[in-house]
């Protein structure tokens, strides 16, 4: 049982402290929670913040959002992205020139391995709102008006100091009395990390219904049409060079830019406008002695395809599957740590130049130099959807499919309607097969202690007839091997794969990565 500090009823222990309370701390911290650890959560700010930033929520994050049973709540912030009636090909997500000619369609209605669209939209202050009222009534502390000062380290633990954050003019304490609040924990993560319009009524006009989500590769000024959650658009518009900050952010700025797609102050309402310079960067370090980063806290880059959040929403995952292990003696530390931060920077930099390197082309303001980019995009169009595997050596395999997403798909048991899968058989470590036989027969005591007991395993078989559209059958066929099993981590990444018969040796295999890489 945690302790308390008398005076405020604040804890001054816990097994991990999350600083920060963005949408990566707190899902951090419910991942956390939901895996059996006591965590706190400490962030500076008082409230949340109520205006919107990033608006892109892509698959991935919509399937490990579903593994802490939020996935119903999720329908009424998300919008899915929908192919607008009339667009070109039924377009969703589109670059075009300045005469809206199409350059690319990234096809975001495609697949995904995770079964969920590639991209859906949201309103960042809506997903947090979900987020902390879950981790509320999750019974989770969220200690708020504190800001980290310095962090204590020892052999064991290590020591968080907080210092209450005054508002202006306003006392040097909070309400209970504490100016100082010192937390003791095994593990800290730092998740304090670093234009849109409201529609009135959904309305969106003619000029929009067409190009859907956009990204308008316009020389005289670039500009980005996105969605920004249910009843929200999102412009970015280029600052061009001489112009001046204060000019561009007025009101009267706005509409002039605004005037060309449709928006009036009569037909929606300017939520938020303000000057993003872009940066892409990650740290060296991601984790130092028992202090990791997740988040802005660890990288930064473009929005050109909507992915620091979602890498953040990675991070998250990527420690709350390894901080368990480690909490509860399953695994060592800096193996599980150096595992970390191998897997994911080679994957964020991946991202991160794809980023770049689109962004290019969004960004030019030569004529010349911008025809040629389009010419280039439309002969060698960028994939669909960009999901590049996790960097190695890590806690993986040397396998191809080792580090890639697993798939994800309905299946329909006994007869039933069709369910995703994790919704059937649950979250966490998996061994998958579509061969007959029970897999938990083919365990050895040692393996069965291990996988299913300790680590809280599972062993599912699909069957030929539950795989409603083919896919678990040509994945395992073409991808892993016919008479295959594969071990899925709790991030939904593929471990490594094996004959059904080498079952137990792809256990023991992750067991030694579990000690040493």
């Amino acid at each position: 049982m945690p302790g308390f500090n008398n005076n405020t009823m604040y804890p001054t222990e816990a097994q991990v402290i999350v600083v920060g309370a963005g949408p990566v701390g707190l899902f951090t911290a419910l991942l956390l929670k939901h895996r059996g650890v006591d965590v706190v959560i400490v962030e500076r700010q008082k409230a949340l913040y109520p205006l919107p930033r990033a608006v892109a929520f892509d698959h991935e994050s919509r399937r490990l959002m579903e593994s802490v049973g939020l996935g119903q709540q999720l329908e009424t912030v998300l919008q899915t992205i929908v192919s607008p009636v009339g667009g070109e090909n039924s377009t969703n997500f589109n670059w075009r020139d300045k005469d809206f000619k199409l350059i690319v369609d990234l096809k975001w209605e495609d697949p995904t391995r995770s079964g969920f669209p590639i991209a859906m939209g949201f309103t960042q202050p809506q997903l947090e709102a979900l987020l902390e009222r879950t981790v509320i009534e999750r019974g989770i502390p969220l200690i708020r008006g504190y800001a980290l000062r310095d962090i204590q380290h020892s052999k064991e633990d290590v020591t968080a100091q907080f210092v209450y954050v005054p508002a202006k003019n306003g006392p040097l304490i909070n309400g209970h009395g504490a100016a100082e609040l010192d937390i003791k924990a095994k593990y800290v993560v730092g998740c304090d990390g670093a234009n849109s319009t409201l529609l009135k009524d959904g309305y969106i006009p003619a000029a929009l219904q067409k190009l859907g989500n956009a990204q308008i590769c316009d020389p005289n000024r670039p500009t980005t049409v996105v969605f920004g959650g249910p009843g929200r658009r999102r412009f970015e518009f280029m600052r061009l060079p001489g112009e001046d900050r204060d000019s561009l952010l007025t009101d009267k700025m706005m509409w002039e830019l605004l005037d060309k797609w449709g928006y009036h102050p009569d037909n929606c309402m300017l939520e938020r406008k303000v000057i993003y310079t872009f940066k892409a960067r990650w740290a060296n370090e991601f984790y130092k002695e028992r202090v990791l980063l997740a988040g802005d806290a660890l990288h930064l880059m473009p929005p050109f395809i909507g992915q620091g959040l979602n890498s953040g929403i990675r991070d998250a995952a990527a420690i709350a599957w390894r901080l368990p292990l480690i909490l509860n003696g399953l695994a060592n530390q800096d193996a599980l740590f150096k595992s970390f931060q191998n897997e994911r920077v080679e994957h964020l930099e991946k991202i991160t130049r794809h980023c770049i390197l689109l962004g290019e082309a969004i960004c030019e303001t030569d004529h010349e130099k911008s025809a040629e980019l389009h010419r280039t995009l439309r002969a060698n169009p960028p994939p669909k959807g960009f999901d590049p595997p996790l960097g190695k050596p890590g806690t993986l395999t040397d396998q191809p499919e080792s580090g890639r997403l697993s798939l994800h798909r309905q299946i329909r048991v006994q007869g039933g309607a069709p369910t995703f899968c994790d919704q059937v058989h649950g979250y966490g470590w998996r061994l998958v097969t579509m061969e007959p036989m029970p897999l938990e027969s083919l365990l050895t005591e040692e393996s069965r202690h291990f996988f299913l007991e300790r680590l809280g395993g599972k062993c599912v078989n699909i069957a030929p007839e539950e795989d409603i559209t083919g896919e678990y059958g040509r994945w395992f066929e073409e991808d892993l091997g016919q008479s295959h099993v594969v071990l899925i981590r709790p991030d939904f990444y593929n471990f490594g794969h094996a004959h059904v018969q080498d079952v137990n040796q792809l256990v023991a295999e992750l067991r030694s990565k579990f000690k040493s890489l």
